[in-house]
């Protein structure tokens, strides 16, 4: 993806490769960069960036297996939350359940003792 873009930007800064200076109606030429020099920096700076590349691809990649290792030990946390959670509201459901049960009981026992001590 980047390497025509790295080609183009090349290919528009050739004009730079000589520069004149113009003082009082004189011009003096302070750069002037021969074909073959240009072609050998743009080469060699192509070359630098082809072979940083995959350095970077590798780098990123690294990364991001890195992010969903972290990624798949928060999904496990959130799993292992949300069922202590429901196992939490299951246990609450059946304390309410036994609370009322022995109420029940209790009224039934309460009944019992005013029948025999009428």
């Amino acid at each position: 993806k980047f390497l025509p873009l790295a080609v183009g930007w090349f290919e528009s800064a050739k004009p730079c490769t000589t520069l004149s200076i113009y003082e009082d109606d004189l011009s003096r030429q302070v750069l002037d960069e021969s074909e073959q020099v240009y072609q050998s920096r743009v080469l060699t700076a192509l070359f630098e960036f082809v072979r940083g590349v995959p350095k970077k691809v590798l780098e990123r990649r690294d990364e991001l297996a890195l992010v969903a290792a972290y990624d798949k030990k928060i999904a496990m946390a959130e799993e292992e939350s949300e069922r202590l959670h429901e196992d939490l509201e299951q246990r609450d459901r059946k304390i309410t359940q036994l609370e009322e049960e022995n109420e029940r009981l209790r009224e039934i026992v309460e009944s019992a003792k005013n029948a025999l001590n009428s």
